[in-house]
């Protein structure tokens, strides 16, 4: 039986639904190109995220935004952040834009109650709140800062959280679950068909085993060798000493990863950024940019999951 592809789809995007605003006031860029998932690729990704699950260790739900290249046969996993998980009001309401339907069920696991690391985020938090008011769920609430964190309700940060561990923040756990290494790890275990991770390199490989073409990223983007690097990823092994890198290597504060090209698509690489709770596979929306390094300042188009 053949393989469903992975593939590009033009959607018919009703540009009167889609926000004009995310991010400060920047104009939100979209297009109507989005990418539709196999629900063969789907349910892997399914069982990849119990995997990951499994290897740190998780005791309550946690939330995922995982950043992915992909070809007409695979899905690679090139990222899994879980401290600053946002982007969940720019998915859902690309996908009504889209008409693609979205189970609400996956966003009962959200609390009540919201807060804000940067005000820079607030347009897309406020967003999120409408698109589950849209989805038939009850709207949230967002409260300030320090209320949040001396507070004893369950608050959903939106934000990198590097200032104060709280029991009662989510995304759950986030600082420990981000760290790169992970990944690292499970990608020695993982024997994927369809949703695959590029080869990483990790202590106690030897520096010196690993090809010039990899990318190296921090295990913890704030960490004081991510801060004095002033890079949280770094395209290429350098020549020379790099005695630096070395020793944090040699820490397990960074790894290597091979390279592996984007999709393209009119021009631009895509990424894929999936939003996952737990084990389920959510949301999310597809980026496209001229650009190397593929942020969210760049073109968003919705993601299909079938």
């Amino acid at each position: 039986m053949e393989k469903e592809k992975i593939q590009f789809v033009e959607t018919s995007l009703d540009e009167k639904l889609v926000a004009p605003v995310i991010y400060r006031n920047y104009q939100h860029q979209t297009t109507k190109m989005g990418v539709s998932l196999p629900r063969e690729v789907v349910e892997e990704l399914k069982r990849f995220l119990t995997a990951f699950n499994l290897v740190v260790g998780v005791t309550q739900t946690p939330f995922y935004r995982l950043d992915a290249y992909f070809s007409e046969d695979v899905l690679h996993i090139l990222e899994i952040n879980a401290c600053f998980v946002d982007g969940w009001g720019t998915a859902l309401n690309l996908a009504r834009s889209a008409g693609v339907t979205i189970s609400p069920q996956h966003f009962q696991h959200f609390p009540k109650l919201f807060a804000l690391a940067s005000e820079d985020y607030r347009p897309e938090l406020e967003l999120f709140l409408t698109e589950l008011k849209a989805l038939g769920l009850k709207g949230g609430k967002i409260i300030d800062w320090e209320t949040a964190i001396n507070g004893g309700e369950l608050v959903y940060l939106y934000g990198r959280n590097s200032r104060k561990v709280a029991k009662n923040l989510l995304p759950y756990d986030g600082l420990r679950l981000d760290n790169k290494f992970h990944l690292s790890q499970l990608s020695r275990q993982w024997d994927g068909k369809r949703v695959l991770t590029p080869r990483h390199y990790f202590h106690p490989d030897p520096w010196e085993m690993m090809p010039e073409d990899v990318i190296l990223k921090f295990c913890d983007k704030s960490s004081l060798e991510c801060q004095k690097a002033r890079h949280s990823v770094i395209f290429g092994r350098p020549n020379g000493k790099a005695s630096f890198l070395k020793r944090a290597f040699r820490e397990e504060k960074l790894i290597a990863q091979e390279m592996v090209e984007p999709n393209r698509d009119d021009g631009q690489n895509c990424q894929l950024v999936i939003l996952a709770i737990g084990e389920e596979v959510a949301t999310g929306y597809v980026q496209f940019s001229t650009s190397r390094m593929i942020n969210d300042n760049s073109t968003h188009g919705p993601l299909l999951l079938e």
